[in-house]
């Protein structure tokens, strides 16, 4: 239990590190999130707190003033501010609450990272998560292609051919987009519905979703809800399970491509890069969508998740959602300006928005991947595989807001479903979500129908035998290197030569739009449109050729060698450093495959975008969710769950959700213990020429005979536990691993068990009532059970350094407190020669009984001459 500023949580962490915060309240349950956020993702959350705030150059120096100019320009503070203000007092009690938890985390060791050493320390205002979700999101719409666009619509003029037929050479076809698919119980094994998917977004170190679970005891208002949330912001408004005594509801979105921020221009003028401006949902109507994150933590049922999506705001969503009621909804959420026309800046922003379609009944399966909707044929006229159940949505096309992705991933995911010859469960979506065919790849090899080089032939054949898009394939990956070299050699076409003209766009901000005014990203988004476009003089069957020659002779990497995954990092300068610090995974997939790793052809071969979470929600029972992120939980490289995920991500794999207490260990909130599950070591020392000292959480299973052994020696007798039974010392300890304020490490030195130490706080203990206890006390108890393996005589000159040194690794330990038994004067002598001061003689009531004890004494600065 953690009391801070009046508010108490519990925290509990999983053998993943995945936080499990437990609250009586909701404040009280968002300081929790907040604080434990800021212990994990400090860097993280503090970088983009900087971009909204419009000061990230503090951080990133030079390389950030662009993006502090565009904040400053579109207003992200301010914005921040006013969604605030207009919240429900409800809302900014919530926030309020959050921040203060940050703030909080933050001071508590939260920023003990260098990168911030030369950054003011300022504490998180109210506003803060909102300006930190619209830093993270104002980019995520379309308005950049708009711009794009404009720029084309000046330049590329082709006699004959209408705007719109040019406009569209760049539509992308290469693109990562998402996945989201639900599955009615009519077709589970369970009987009850499954919701899955994976968010695809650039992939971030670390990633930009945070799971964590979020339990309210509030007896009025109860919930308990898994999911994956924003670093920086309360609740888990995209993917989560919930479940509560009124019942179980999932939900997971996509994003829908919506054209919801538009670019108002002036079309006098457009030599002056100041003639655009956004007209934005989120400014425009000083509303995210709050009340929505908030509401969503209290849905128990699907119906209940679309009301609370009816009070989302930006960015546009498709949602689906599933009760254990059996009941399946799809959606599309947000606020969508009523433009008819959002290809090119328009001269005055929409007046009003539309009315999206009511929430339509999923009866067999919905599949949202970011293509452009449209109703499915009947199941008997679709001409998919197998017998499984079809997507029959009606009225797709009323979803279709602006922009899409290629319908690729989304048609292989109702192949995979169609095809089916079992009960879905969380089991068979790995086949989905680890898929590699790439359907669109066939469209772009056609261009090589009369190429008869052994290159060709090889891609041809790769065709035939599905395009499966593996790490180990060296076919796909003469084909990313192919298409690599035909979006160079497409930019450099005499066609688009037009486009290589200056963007106009106003200097201080233009290297946010770098990529989107490069015209090698262009053609690699609209390679297929490219090569068909005869009327615009490109010879497509020629530029394929000739691009496969350009690579057929430069060795043969396989997938794995050249779509290495690269992550971007809080700041400029970091990716190198954090990336090196992750063990090496080799990933499969590319854009158009459902297990998506995207790149962006005409950029470069590594992946910089990708699936940035996975999930299988079971409505049956959450104990058979699945969930997965890249890297880890914890944001610090170097951490016990810095990428202790990464591998089963990059293997499209998912682990189960844990809920049960049994798998759970308390967390000590303080800093002051060392925390983790039962038998994880949690410190290491190297001792040099005496060897290594490492201290691990003690297993009450496993370590039972040992301790057992150990106490029933008759020098133990100080222990106190001679008498008792094997089975009651396990018992002991499996008492004092539930309790987050006393911890028992079994210290082995090279291996071999040498000393059991309990570390516990002393506010929460009966020695409190004997002496004062003062801000950063810890209390301690150990025992020698062996000399460890260099049999030394003495072996206390190695192993008592290094078990100061494990009491002092919790940074918020300012002073080790130990009361020995009054008559073990070899331990007082032990403590004495660490540095201890032997002080007063001491009574009180003890767990064990009536004790009296020698008290003594060590801060940190006389350990280590330190403060």
């Amino acid at each position: 239990m953690s009391t801070m500023s009046g508010m108490s949580f519990d925290l509990f962490r999983d053998h993943l590190g995945i936080p499990h915060v437990r609250a009586a309240s909701e404040p009280e349950l968002a300081y929790g999130q907040g604080w434990v956020t800021a212990q994990d993702r400090g860097l993280q959350i503090e970088a983009d707190r900087l971009r909204a705030e419009g000061r990230y150059a503090e951080l990133a120096g030079d390389a950030g003033l662009p993006w502090d100019r565009f904040a400053e320009r579109e207003l992200l503070a301010e914005t921040a501010r006013a969604v605030h203000d207009a919240a429900a007092p409800a809302e900014q009690e919530w926030l309020a609450a959050y921040a203060d938890g940050v703030t909080a985390g933050l001071r508590d060791g939260g920023r003990d990272v260098p990168e911030l050493a030369g950054v003011p320390a300022r504490p998180w205002e109210p506003w803060t998560p909102v300006g930190v979700f619209l830093a993270v999101h104002v980019l995520f719409n379309g308005f950049p292609g708009v711009l794009w666009r404009a720029h084309v619509a000046r330049h590329l003029h082709v006699p004959g051919v209408p705007l719109e037929r040019v406009l569209h050479l760049f539509d992308a076809e290469a693109g990562s987009g998402s996945n989201a698919w639900a599955v009615h119980g009519a077709h589970t094994a369970s009987g009850s519905p499954l919701v899955a998917g994976d968010p695809h977004r650039t992939l971030e170190l670390p990633g930009p979703y945070q799971q964590v679970r979020l339990v309210c005891t509030d007896p009025a208002e109860p919930y308990d809800v898994a999911g994956f949330a924003f670093p920086g912001v309360p609740g888990v408004p995209h993917f989560a399970h919930a479940v509560s005594p009124r019942g179980s509801v999932a939900w997971g979105i996509t994003n829908a491509g919506a054209h919801h921020v538009e670019v108002v221009a002036d079309p006098a003028d457009t030599a002056d890069p100041a003639a655009w401006r956004l007209s934005w949902p989120a400014r425009d109507l000083s509303d995210v969508g709050v009340a929505a994150w908030r509401t969503l933590l209290h849905a128990r049922t699907a119906r209940d998740v679309a009301d609370a999506f009816a009070l989302w705001v930006d960015p546009v969503n498709r949602v689906l959602t599933a009760d254990d009621t059996g009941e399946v909804l799809s959606l599309t959420a947000g606020r969508v300006p009523a433009a008819a026309d959002r290809a090119l800046p328009a001269a005055e922003p929409a007046d009003g928005y539309l009315e999206l379609p009511a929430p339509a009944v999923v009866a067999q399966v919905a599949v949202d991947a970011n293509e452009r909707p449209v109703t499915q044929a009947p199941a008997a006229r679709d001409g998919r595989p197998g017998t499984g159940p079809r997507d029959l949505r009606p009225g797709r096309e009323a979803h279709d807001l602006g922009w899409w992705y290629p319908p690729y991933r989304a048609e292989r995911i109702r192949q995979l479903l169609a095809a089916a010859d079992e009960p879905e469960s969380p089991d068979t979506q790995a086949r989905i979500h680890g898929d590699t065919r790439d359907l669109g790849a066939a469209g772009l090899v056609a261009h090589l129908a009369h190429d008869l080089s052994p290159a060709a032939e090889r891609l041809r054949a790769w065709v035939a035998a599905g395009a499966h898009v593996e790490a180990d394939s060296t076919d796909a990956a003469l084909y990313l290197r192919w298409r690599h070299a035909l979006a160079h050699r497409l930019a450099r076409h005499p066609a688009l030569a037009p486009l290589h003209a200056p963007h106009r766009q106003d200097p201080a901000t233009a290297p946010l739009f770098a990529a989107t005014f490069d015209v090698a990203v262009a053609a690699g988004a609209g390679t297929a449109n490219l090569l068909a476009a005869d009327w615009l003089g490109i010879d497509g069957a020629a530029e394929a050729s000739g691009a496969l020659a350009e690579v057929a002779g430069g060795g043969d990497p396989a997938w794995g060698d050249l779509h290495a995954v690269a992550p971007t990092a809080p700041a400029p300068g970091l990716a190198a450093t954090h990336t090196a610090a992750v063990r090496p995974a080799p990933v499969a997939g590319d854009n158009e495959t459902v297990r998506c790793t995207g790149g962006a052809p005409g950029v470069a071969t590594t992946s910089y975008r990708g699936s940035v979470a996975r999930y299988v929600w079971d409505l049956s029972d959450r104990s058979r969710s699945r969930w997965g992120v890249p890297f880890g939980a914890d944001g610090r490289p170097g951490a016990p769950h810095f990428d202790d995920q990464h591998a089963t991500w990059a293997a499209a794999g998912t682990v189960p959700v844990v809920t049960d207490e049994d798998e759970l260990y308390a967390v000590d909130t303080t800093g002051r213990l060392l925390n983790g599950p039962r038998g994880a070591e949690v410190w290491r020392q190297d001792a040099g020429a005496h060897g290594m000292v490492a201290a691990h959480v003690v297993d009450p299973d496993a370590d039972a005979d040992l301790l057992h052994g150990w106490f029933t020696q008759p020098r133990a007798a100080f222990w106190g536990l001679g008498d008792r039974t094997r089975d009651e010392v396990r018992d002991l300890y499996a008492y004092v691993d539930s309790l987050p304020a006393h911890h028992a490490y079994l210290v082995r030195w090279d291996g071999e068990p040498v000393a059991l130490v309990q570390a516990y706080l002393p506010e929460h203990d009966p020695v409190a009532a004997a002496y004062d206890v003062a801000p950063g006390d810890l209390g301690m108890h150990f025992f020698l059970g062996s000399k460890g393996p260099a049999a030394a005589r003495d072996p206390w000159p190695v192993l008592g350094p290094a078990l100061r040194d494990l009491l002092f690794a919790g940074r918020a330990t300012t002073r080790l407190v130990a009361e020995p038994d009054a008559r073990n004067e070899r331990a007082v002598r032990r403590l004495q020669a660490l540095g201890f001061t032997a002080a007063e003689e001491v009574s009180f009531e003890s767990a064990q009984g009536p004790k009296v004890a020698r008290m003594a004494y060590l801060t940190r600065a006389a350990a280590y001459g330190t403060v």
